[in-house]
Formats: C-alpha cells, sequence, structure tokens
C-alpha cells in the first residue's frame, strides 16, 4: 500500500474513533439563581448570591449517569437538601439500589441519606410548595456552600429541588426551584433551564445514547469523500 494511502486510512480511522466518541457521550449542564428569578429564596438566602448549578454527562462513571451539583446560599448552612427522582408514578420508583458513589464537598458533608416522599408546609420544609418524592441529603458539618456528587443506573429528567437552613433566631432560610408548582417537562434534557427546573434522575434505566443527526451525516459525508478520493485514484 502507498504511504498517501496509508495516511488517508490513518486520517479516516482516527476521524471515525472521535466521531464514534461523540455518538456514544452525552453531556448536560445549566444553572438557577435568585438574581434573575429562576429561584425562590426566603431570609437571608433571598439573595442575588444564591444559585444553583448542574452537571450531568454518561461519561465520567462507565455504564452510569453522572450528577453534580452545586448549591451555593448568601449566609447560614445548608442544613438538608431535596433532590426530585421517580416517585413510581411513571416508572420504577427510585431507592438507594439506584444511588451510587455520593461525593460532597466540603468532604463528609453528608450526614444521612434518605428517599421518600417528603412533605411540605412545616418543618421539616417550611416554604416547600407541595410534596416532594426524592433524595433527602442531611448535613453533618456546616457549610453555605455543598457540591454534591452521586452516580446513578437512571437516565436524566427535569425536575425540581428544595434545601434549608437550620432555623437560628426564627429566621428561617429556604429555596427552591421557580417550576416548583409547575408540572415536570418532559421535552428530553439540554443544557440550561426549562420553565425553571433543573435536571434529576428519571424511574428508566440507562438507555444506549442517540446519535446526534448532524454528527452522524458528518461522518457519512467523509466517508463518501474517502471512497471517491482513492477510487479516482485507481
Amino acid at each position: 500500500m502507498e504511504l498517501k494511502y496509508q495516511k488517508i486510512y490513518l486520517f479516516v480511522f482516527a476521524f471515525l474513533m472521535l466521531v464514534s466518541f461523540d455518538l456514544n457521550a452525552a453531556s448536560y449542564s445549566g444553572s438557577l439563581s435568585v438574581s434573575d428569578g429562576s429561584l425562590i429564596a426566603t431570609a437571608f438566602w433571598n439573595n442575588p448570591l444564591t444559585s444553583i448549578s448542574w452537571q450531568v454527562d454518561d461519561t465520567t462513571t462507565s455504564g452510569l449517569w453522572h450528577y453534580e451539583y452545586r448549591l451555593v446560599t448568601a449566609t447560614k448552612a445548608i442544613s438538608h437538601w431535596i433532590i426530585e427522582a421517580s416517585d413510581g408514578s411513571l416508572g420504577p420508583a427510585f431507592t438507594l439500589a439506584n444511588l451510587f458513589n455520593v461525593i460532597t464537598q466540603p468532604l463528609g458533608w453528608v450526614d444521612d441519606v434518605t428517599i421518600d416522599t417528603h412533605a411540605s408546609g412545616s418543618n421539616p420544609n417550611p416554604y416547600m410548595p407541595e410534596d416532594l418524592y426524592g433524595i433527602k441529603f442531611d448535613s453533618a458539618i456546616n457549610s453555605t456552600t455543598v457540591t454534591l456528587v452521586f452516580d446513578s443506573d437512571r437516565v436524566p429528567v427535569w425536575g425540581d429541588f428544595y434545601a434549608k437552613c437550620g432555623a437560628t433566631s426564627g429566621v428561617i432560610n429556604t429555596v427552591y426551584n421557580a417550576g416548583f408548582t409547575t408540572l415536570d417537562p418532559t421535552d428530553p434534557v439540554a443544557n440550561g433551564t426549562l420553565y425553571n427546573h433543573i435536571i434529576v434522575p428519571d424511574s428508566h434505566t440507562v438507555a444506549p445514547p442517540v446519535p446526534e443527526p448532524g454528527t452522524f451525516w458528518m461522518a457519512l459525508i467523509a466517508l463518501g469523500f474517502t471512497y471517491r478520493f482513492i477510487a479516482k485514484k485507481k
């Protein structure tokens, strides 16, 4: 085989490897903030500094979805944090068997994890507008900024969250997404937010990713040009 053809084949092989990786990778990120009205907060947390951001992908941990959230509050430590998960109404409910590799920053922030329907309107969830089935993380140490990371075999969908501080001197700081009381969108997850929701684990388990049409056609076009080039040289 001539050297120039070897180079062409190597180029095509490398290109297809990159395309293959892209076809099988999914990553989504977004954020909400009090400053733009996408978060609703009370007391000291009703401050432009209060925000939540997330990064979700299926590449960090092989065979699982990787969820990473960061909650920042203006002052007063976060006491507990609830992230919505599937309640079983549209498929299998999310349980501890679907939760893996919980890590926090600061290290050791999580004291206990409870997955259940958490009641609204009073302690321990004041100002939470509706009951919420989800993963409740209780804190072991004080921090106004927490990064929460876990893996799951459940695919991502749009959902809600709620968090509060430990009440001091009668002041109760809480925060939740502004879309909390609206129906969770059934649209596919994407970068950014949809109607002020965050990305949370669903009832369905890990599914093979669907290739993006643009990348798929780009690969076919590249192969076509390569075939025509080699055919002309013969």
